[in-house]
């Protein structure tokens, strides 16, 4: 290539906008991996308040058991031995359990509502991916056909992107 044709090709690429459309790419490539990566954790962050929220149910339900273990162990010293001292203090037991078992149970539910706020914050930062990767389709086809429409649409989408992501925030604040 001569020089003439290279200051040519560079003067048409600049009257065209490509460097543009391009440097409107990166941007939204950049929030595409941002949102992405928030995306990512979320749902990773789910998963974890889940386990413990599992892990709560479980503890919930031993206490639950080991409440009515206690219970039948104590209608059973009556009936057996009628001895009282020994039923009561079964009888206590399966009280404490009760008791406790209420409290891990209030945390379960606890865990169980985080759930929920990070499941709604994770989908949003996924939807904010969507349209973030819709502008940049719509910028590729910017380049590809020269209509500069798609390139105006691409900023509507990123914008959709970029409220999605803020939204994600504030979910649960």
């Amino acid at each position: 290539m001569e020089p003439g044709e290279i200051k040519e090709l560079s003067e048409k690429a600049k009257e065209s906008g490509e460097k543009t459309i391009g440097l409107t790419m990166a941007i939204i490539a950049v929030l595409l991996a941002f949102a992405t990566m928030l995306g990512h954790r979320t749902h990773t962050e789910e998963v974890l308040i889940q386990t413990k929220a599992n892990d709560q149910w479980a503890y919930y339900q031993a206490k639950n058991i080991r409440s009515h273990m206690f219970e039948a162990n104590s209608e059973m010293a009556g009936l057996i031995n009628g001895d009282a001292p020994v039923a009561e203090d079964f009888r206590k037991k399966a009280e404490a359990q009760k008791q406790g078992a209420e409290v891990v149970r209030a945390k379960a539910e606890d865990f169980e509502r985080e759930v929920e706020i990070t499941t709604r914050r994770a989908g949003r930062f996924d939807t904010s991916e969507i349209f973030l990767e819709i502008a940049i389709v719509l910028c590729s086809i910017t380049l590809l056909t020269g209509t500069r429409a798609y390139w105006r649409i691409s900023f509507v989408s990123s914008a959709v992107g970029l409220a999605f992501m803020v939204s994600a925030f504030l979910i649960g604040k």
